[in-house]
């Protein structure tokens, strides 16, 4: 039955001033000193993320000044060093490493200062339940940015959006271009080099093939030639840029005379056709290997060049002339200069630079400035509601998470007050801990993310699948360099383009933590009802409390999602990539007109990702899917602090006058202790079930509980 009105109304002007202790802080825990406080809990957490984020601004202004300093810039870009492709490549992948931890470090500091900002001081929620609504405690919530004050909002926003630039500029700061060189194919004797020039028949040549000729001549006589069986020929041309060689001998006897020289062709600078022609073989980076007459690339052929090449039966075709033919014995090759670049962007680094001082500043204000404790885990809400039970939430024991939002999303948005519910014994699934919200925000993002990996699968079949599907990863390939006349050449447009993905598996990594969170959250919630146990806190733990994870996540789950969502990372990135170029001509010149800046793909890294990536999905389903363990059917709080403080009236008696309410708060200091969920003994028919350090029972089947 409903008590009299007036009773209630007294009852709440009695706890309004009830337990109201200054010594306290708003999770009923002791207030220490300013320096104990300081380094315990949240705020020492955060001042090790101010801490961590100046540390990385230092390091990342320390490298602006020294690179200024030490190296001279052209179209706002820095040569860090220029050699050997191979030990770019392997710099590159150092200092790439190296940014993936500075930032995973930054956002991992805001990460946790935004969560700080959108949890819920005790004030907070009072002020949200006055009002029939709730607030979501222990997971990351957009939810709650409409109820907290505006001045941590729009800190909030603030760490949000200066977020955005390190997931699409940080990763492409630093950036390899690879020197590609031209080349010219003779065919002949293996003598060259211990006969005099002029005795050389070479046939009427241009003034570069003439260069070329000479290099050949050159390298033949002081040994500088590097000789190349046919396999190891065909794999040190098959390439779509050529880093390594330059012009190249044919070695065969199907020559006029030993003397005689063969003009066979020119390989250019592969430079990827926008328009119709863009999917035709028209400039295959190694045509020459191929009959002149074929319509495919010429990679759709290399396995059957590679076995002729075994076989010693390899077999090249004149460029002028199909009747002309060279079966290939070895080959001789010229080195090229190694003018591979480890590359800096002015104005990326100086984007990194700023939003990373953004983030440190905030960091600092909220570690030194900000006030009030924020209620960041179950533990710390069951603390507070334990110490000042909630006076809007009293004598409704039974109410779940589902039946509060479905009263808050009705009109007038007022809680029923003092409504006895039957208890009913039902075991949930764990995806009720989450809401459809958030199930539907997950769905929605790994659907575009796999429509976008389908599409690149689609491209890529557009092509011979054979060169695609064996390229190796962070290797180059013709066809898998995304071309077109709409394509944007510069820079900055295709390093954010490249880095677009890691943004959208930000959002998805967002959305899985935190349903993943509210499962784990409600995983712990549930099981006690099953077994005694003390809280987990954010901050100052007493007596039998104990320090809770970092947030909410267990480590079990926390350490495996770090794993591949790392692993995920570097899939991802190499499944879209920057892809820089800088030409040269037969003279081993400049030659702008090939350059090449745009982005590339690797199938074999999406499918990769698609497998990580549902792997992951089909853990959280399984996750989801399980059933609480407790089978005593306590209601599902999952994150709604309403319905977390519903459970937290361990003296409330409905079956009490107003004088028995009154000494139903005397304020115990039962959080300390171990509790346990349960129905407690009270004076009359109707029931009541809370968290209590006190004996409990297994509430009865069909029994009225308010």
């Amino acid at each position: 039955m409903d008590p009299d009105p007036h009773l209630q109304a007294q009852h709440e002007q009695f706890l309004m001033h009830s337990d109201d202790r200054s010594d306290e802080d708003e999770k009923g825990q002791p207030r220490h000193g300013r320096l104990h406080r300081w380094y315990t809990g949240w705020k020492f957490t955060l001042s090790l993320a101010a801490a961590a984020c100046i540390l990385v601004l230092s390091f990342n202004l320390g490298f602006l000044l020294w690179a200024v300093a030490r190296h001279q810039l052209a179209d706002n870009r820095g040569v860090l060093y220029e050699g050997d492709c191979d030990r770019v490549k392997r710099l590159s992948t150092g200092l790439h490493l190296l940014i993936n931890v500075l930032s995973t470090t930054l956002l991992g500091a805001s990460n946790y200062g935004m969560q700080c900002l959108c949890a819920p001081t005790r004030r907070d929620i009072d002020q949200v339940h006055k009002q029939g609504s709730y607030l979501d405690i222990g997971v990351p919530s957009l939810r709650n940015l409409s109820y907290i004050p505006t001045k941590r909002t729009l800190l909030w926003i603030c760490l949000a959006l200066s977020s955005l630039p390190l997931h699409l500029v940080y990763n492409s700061t630093i950036f390899s271009t690879t020197a590609a060189y031209p080349y010219t194919i003779f065919a002949g004797h293996d003598s060259l080099g211990t006969t005099p020039l002029a005795d050389l028949n070479a046939g009427q040549l241009s003034e570069e093939h003439t260069t070329a000729f000479r290099r050949l001549y050159s390298g033949a006589q002081n040994g500088s030639l590097e000789q190349l069986d046919g396999p190891a020929c065909v794999n040190a041309y098959a390439t779509t840029f050529q880093t390594k060689h330059g012009d190249l001998l044919l070695v065969t006897d199907n020559v006029s005379s030993p003397n005689q020289y063969d003009y066979v062709g020119d390989q250019m600078v592969y430079r990827p056709l926008a328009g119709p022609e863009a999917d035709l073989p028209f400039g295959d980076p190694y045509g020459w290997m191929c009959q002149d007459n074929s319509w495919n690339w010429c990679s759709a052929y290399l396995p059957s060049i590679q076995s002729a090449a075994n076989n010693n039966t390899w077999v090249v075709y004149a460029g002028d002339d199909d009747d002309r033919t060279y079966r290939v014995d070895a080959c001789l090759a010229v080195n090229v200069p190694k003018l591979c670049k480890l590359q800096y962007s002015l104005p990326l680094t100086i984007v990194v630079i700023a939003v990373n001082a953004v983030k440190a500043v905030i960091l600092c204000y909220m570690a030194v400035m900000m006030s009030g404790v924020p209620i960041l885990t179950t533990g710390d809400a069951v603390a507070s509601f334990l110490h000042k039970p909630d006076k809007y939430t009293r004598g409704r024991c039974l109410l779940s998470a589902q039946q509060v939002q479905k009263t808050v999303n009705s009109a007038p948005r007022v809680p029923p007050a003092f409504t006895p519910l039957a208890y009913t014994k039902r075991t949930r699934r764990r995806h009720a801990a989450a809401s459809r919200c958030q199930w539907a925000t997950i769905s929605v993002c790994w659907l575009i993310a796999i429509v976008i990996c389908i599409a690149l699968l689609i491209h890529a079949h557009r092509f011979d699948g054979s060169a695609v599907w064996d390229a190796e990863f962070g290797s180059i390939n013709a066809q898998a360099l995304i071309k077109g006349s709409g394509w944007p050449t510069s820079l900055i447009s295709n390093t954010m383009i490249a880095n677009t993905p890691q943004l959208l598996f930000s959002i998805l990594y967002f959305s899985f933590n935190s349903i993943m969170t509210a499962i784990c959250l409600a995983t712990e919630w549930s099981s006690y009802a099953l077994t005694r146990k003390p809280l987990r806190v954010s901050w100052n733990p007493q007596s039998h409390q104990r320090s809770s994870y970092f947030l909410s996540l267990p480590y079990r789950y926390a350490l495996p999602l770090m794993l591949a969502s790392a692993i995920l990372h570097w899939l991802i990135s190499q499944s879209l990539f920057l892809v820089g170029i800088e030409a040269y001509d037969l003279r081993w010149r400049r030659s702008t007109d090939r350059d090449l800046i745009t982005c590339g793909y690797n199938p074999v890294a999406v499918v990769s990702s698609i497998a990580v990536a549902v792997v992951m999905l089909g853990c959280l389903v399984w996750m989801g899917f399980r059933k609480f363990s407790s089978g005593t059917g306590i209601p599902i709080a999952g994150s709604c602090s309403l319905a977390m403080a519903v459970a937290c009236h361990p003296r409330f008696d409905a079956n009490l006058d107003e004088e028995g309410l009154g000494r139903n708060v005397s304020g115990e200091r039962m959080e300390y202790l171990p509790l346990q969920w349960g129905a407690v003994p009270v004076s009359g028919e109707i029931g009541h079930c809370t968290f209590t350090s006190e004996e409990v029972e297994v509430p009865e089947e069909g029994r009225i509980y308010q």
